[in-house]
């Protein structure tokens, strides 16, 4: 029997997050539709994320 693992990526820069990873994941602050994944690196960086139903963008 195969059981496949879905992991959820970094919504920055698209790397699978890791059960243990210090990531943060919210909803959109604009729209509330998306949920928004950052990994601790993208995090730290401040790099920018975008949501994918309103395009509203982040740091």
């Amino acid at each position: 029997m195969s059981s496949t693992i879905s992991l959820p990526t970094c919504s920055c820069c698209n790397r699978p997050i890791m059960p243990n990873d210090k990531c943060v994941k919210f909803n959109c602050p604009d729209c509330g539709a998306d949920l928004i994944w950052r990994c601790q690196s993208c995090r730290e960086a401040a790099r920018n994320y975008t949501c994918s139903s309103c395009n509203v963008q982040g740091p």
